[in-house]
């Protein structure tokens, strides 16, 4: 378990006021707890970003917390000084998570346990259903620090969203040496970390959660800060994990001046509809030699059908555009969109045929091929398509053939594996596990 020590700057609390926070029968103490993620070939690849910037909240405002990134069922004894236990939550780990939630409820009645994360956002009602004494919806800052201060004690359901300009003000994610060396990142043999320098996503895609979401960017100072702190660590290459950093020619441009004063690799998402010869420019010139980019198939047909809004050619010129700048692209694709057939199948293999042909000359002059992955769609509750399916919408060329809310529902799990749960009237369940299967074996080989 890690902890980051109160900045020396923060006012600390007088133990004879009045503020909850102050009541010596139950000082507020939280461990936030990172769930494992069995399901995946190692779950010791990306650091916990939200755990880490809770962690690292919550300390400056001298409130005492620690993160456990793997939770020890068998000593729960150990976790009886805390107040609460805060689990972020991603819907493939809630059954971790509603275990962690029986255990303390068992083992230790007077600790409350919250859940948050993207879980408890969009699967709010299931939730409900179990006994968290506190159901954070969206940003966790000031909803913990409410629930830990006493405020919302009789609230189940805490929602409180910070804006930009605040987000700006908060410290920046705990960076613990020990604690980032547990997970390994790497693109291209350069050891990575990850950084956030925006949240939300503006784009209508139907198949995504997180679809029309509000926008937040960080300042690049802010970021700035954050390349210092994770070159200090011993990383010499960056991930930014961002839905989409390509969002306009001007906020490139001003990221990219504040990475290259720092002289660092890095990894970063594009957009088809965004990328230019002219920001592909910008990000090579900082550092970039990778980005990666949501293609999700070779059909025009299916595209539209996801409101995508890109083109088959956008996607090929995106290609042409980084890979003639030395930058790699990793192309997503997902298999069992609506409409999904044979045809669009055969499309999707001409598009990885041209994508995996390219040849790119790599920062270090060695030649190198692009990259790509390839999951098959699974219905989450927060999507569009998952929503009109459920409304009974006939134009919707998707069925179920199990209740996806009675899975784990990871899309990518060992060795490359989904979760199936869809089938269309082109393309049944075990054709689409088959496609995968034959397409990742032949060009990723």
């Amino acid at each position: 378990m890690f902890s980051r020590k109160p900045s020396p700057f923060i006012n600390t609390i007088d133990p004879d006021s009045n503020h909850p926070m102050a009541q010596p029968d139950r000082p507020p103490n939280a461990l936030l707890v990172s769930l494992r993620d069995p399901f995946l070939d190692s779950d010791r690849i990306m650091p916990p970003m939200g755990i880490m910037a809770l962690h690292a909240y919550l300390m400056s405002r001298n409130i005492p917390s620690q993160i456990e990134n793997d939770f020890n069922f068998n000593a729960i004894a150990q976790y009886r000084p805390y107040s609460h236990i805060c689990i972020s939550c991603m819907t493939p780990q809630k059954s971790e998570a509603y275990a962690i939630l029986q255990a303390v409820k068992h083992n230790l009645p007077n600790t409350a346990v919250v859940i948050g994360g993207p879980h408890a956002n969009f699967y709010l009602e299931e939730c409900k259903t179990q006994p968290f004494d506190h159901i954070v919806v969206g940003d966790g800052e000031l909803a913990l620090e409410e629930i830990l201060s006493g405020d919302a004690e009789k609230q189940k359901v805490v929602e409180h969203p910070i804006t930009e300009q605040q987000m700006n003000t908060f410290p920046p994610p705990f960076r613990g040496k020990e604690f980032l060396n547990q997970y390994a990142f790497h693109f291209q043999g350069i050891r990575a970390s990850t950084i956030l320098t925006a949240k939300g996503c503006p784009m209508s895609c139907t198949f995504c959660e997180d679809a029309r979401t509000r926008v937040r960017m960080y300042s690049p100072d802010y970021v700035g800060v954050q390349i210092k702190e994770i070159k200090e660590a011993g990383y010499q290459g960056i991930m930014f994990f961002d839905d989409v950093m390509t969002l306009s020619k001007k906020r490139v441009h001003d990221l990219t001046e504040e990475i290259a004063k720092h002289e660092i690799f890095f990894r970063c998402f594009g957009h088809a509809r965004t990328m230019t010869g002219e920001i592909a420019d910008m990000l090579r010139k900082a550092g970039c030699i990778e980005t990666g980019v949501g293609m999700e198939t070779g059909s025009q047909r299916i595209l539209d059908a996801v409101q995508k809004k890109t083109t088959v050619e956008q996607n090929r010129q995106y290609v042409l555009t980084c890979n003639a700048r030395g930058i790699r692209v990793k192309a997503f694709f997902i298999l069992g969109l609506p409409g999904e057939n044979a045809e669009s199948i055969a499309e999707t293999e001409r598009f990885l045929h041209f994508l995996m042909e390219q040849k790119i000359t790599a920062y270090d002059g060695k030649t190198i091929r692009n990259d790509f992955d390839m999951t098959i769609f699974f219905p989450y509750s927060g999507t569009e398509i998952r929503r009109r399916m459920d409304a009974g919408d006939a134009g919707v060329d998707l069925m179920l053939t199990q209740n996806p809310d009675l899975k784990k529902g990871f899309y990518k799990g060992v060795q490359g594996s989904s979760e199936i749960v869809v089938q269309t009237r082109g393309m049944s369940a075990e054709a689409l596990s088959a496609t995968q299967k034959r397409l990742l074996s032949t060009y990723k080989a």
